[in-house]
């Protein structure tokens, strides 16, 4: 299983902040962490800020509107995506 450096940081973020997550790696890049209760709305506020510091990046509205923001493998899509921008 091939995962980016923006999947590692997310999974890694999750595994520390999250809770309920699930143990196998490709099932935790493509679940939806809302679904599972793994983050409230609060916590996904705070990963934003965090990972807009990491990446030096300034996610907009219409990307936090995305329907990817809600798994590791596309929230990481749309964070590689603005730092390509």
């Amino acid at each position: 299983m091939n995962v980016t450096d923006t999947e590692r940081w997310l999974m890694d973020y999750l595994a520390a902040n999250g809770k309920g997550l699930p143990e196998d790696p490709e099932a935790l890049l493509t679940v939806n962490y809302f679904e599972i209760e793994a983050i409230d709305s609060l916590g996904l506020v705070i990963m934003i800020g965090d990972i807009e510091r990491e990446y030096g990046v300034q996610l907009h509205a219409e990307q936090l509107q995305d329907p990817r923001i809600c798994t590791i493998r596309g929230f990481a899509q749309i964070v590689d995506e603005a730092r390509a921008a």
